[in-house]
């Protein structure tokens, strides 16, 4: 497919590149702690790491795994490992400053950017416009994409499917953190172990094709027409997999007690699932009917959709809908739990917090209804700002690391 750049791909490309400098120099600066999966498998927080695969593995793991695959070819793939790998260190020092600056709010622990600015800089303005830019592309934005998702992907009506998401948030936001943790606890494990065994068993059913796949995304990432494409694309959505530096990991470190190095290495191990395992199972799923069909697929969405009907035939629609709806529910959770758990910490009012609930209402729901190319260059422009901001300021409070 023909991918045209643009100013907006330019900056990305600036990015991406400190980033993978930034990466790199963290690692080292940590030991290379990142890479030494034994030790990081040795302590680990339950809580912490639900909360983060629910934060993270939401519609997008899935959406933006087969973007990239459909934009940047097989060989994208590969640029998302390699980006995983080299920038894992940078997921340590977000995390750890995330337990390092939390605070108590009504007998719970938040975190995340504002508070490490704002006790580790000291600079309360920049602060408060990174709380802004994060509650914007999390709470808002990222949310969008999940209401945009199921209403593209199920075949349900739009307004009977609006009274759905609207019971759902109104029963959310009505209930406490803990309330909505307990749920996250129970709603992960279920939708990684259902994801898991299907895609499993159908991966190993055609185990044959695995050599022509593995050839194919090696051919594509290096070769000349596809390279630029392939690594852009693969490297955003990455970022947008991993949520790397988008603040939900510092966010996620600053719910519980434990130790800021404890809870670094649970959040590295669950990024490191999100790619190798769960993108890993997308991308083979589609590479797999990709070298099977040759029909010409028009859309991200019509490739998943074929994709779930080639290999799960009349079931392939049901099964997509529950790893769908799954995955929106616990996003959607974890997205209005973080909006809420910010807005009070700083502004500690309720009918502004009621106006607040309102306005992030009307963002999920306006999701059913709007273009997805808008609501991606709106994710896309606001990541580019919240990363461009999180890097200077983990990058100041470097020596904070230990």
């Amino acid at each position: 497919m023909l991918y045209n750049f643009n100013m907006l791909d330019t900056l990305w490309l600036m990015l991406i590149i400190y980033i993978v400098f930034l990466g790199i120099y963290f690692s080292k600066m940590i030991n290379f702690k990142n890479y030494e999966i034994k030790s990081l498998t040795k302590k680990i927080n339950k809580d912490s790491l639900f909360l983060a695969l629910g934060t993270k593995m939401g519609v997008g793991t899935i959406i933006g795994t087969t973007m990239s695959i459909f934009i940047g070819g097989a060989g994208s793939l590969l640029w998302i490992y390699l980006f995983t790998f080299l920038t894992s260190s940078i997921i340590y020092v977000e995390s750890f400053l995330g337990s390092k600056y939390k605070q108590k709010v009504n007998n719970t622990h938040v975190g995340g950017i504002y508070y490490y600015t704002k006790f580790g800089l000291k600079n309360n303005f920049l602060a408060s416009i990174m709380l802004v830019l994060f509650v914007s592309t999390y709470s808002f934005f990222f949310l969008m994409i999940q209401t945009n998702t199921v209403s593209n992907l199920l075949n349900i009506n739009k307004m009977i499917l609006f009274l759905i998401i609207s019971t759902l948030i109104i029963l959310i936001i009505t209930n406490d953190v803990k309330e909505i943790t307990k749920l996250l606890n129970k709603i992960v494990p279920i939708m990684c172990t259902f994801f898991i065994s299907i895609s499993l068993f159908t991966i190993i059913k055609h185990s044959y094709m695995l050599p022509i796949i593995f050839k194919n995304i090696l051919d594509e990432a290096f070769n000349y027409k596809t390279f630029l494409t392939g690594m852009i694309i693969g490297i955003k959505r990455s970022i947008f997999l991993n949520e790397l530096l988008i603040g939900t990991t510092s966010m996620s470190s600053g719910i519980n007690e434990e130790d800021s190095e404890v809870t670094a290495n649970t959040l590295i191990l669950g990024s490191y699932f999100i790619v190798f395992i769960v993108s890993t199972l997308i991308s083979l799923l589609v590479l797999i009917y990709l070298n099977s069909s040759n029909i010409i697929i028009t859309s991200y969405t019509d490739l998943l959709l074929n994709t779930f009907a080639y290999h799960f035939s009349s079931y392939g629609n049901y099964f997509l809908n529950i790893i769908v709806c799954l995955l929106a529910i616990s996003t959607i959770i974890s997205g209005i739990y973080i909006g809420i758990s910010n807005f009070t910490y700083l502004f500690k009012n309720k009918k502004l917090l009621t106006i607040f609930k309102i306005i992030m209402f009307m963002f999920i729901t306006s999701g059913l209804f709007l273009e997805t190319s808008i609501i991606w260059k709106l994710i896309d422009t606001f990541m580019l700002i919240l990363i461009i901001g999180n890097s200077y300021i983990i990058t100041k409070l470097r020596r904070d690391i230990s």
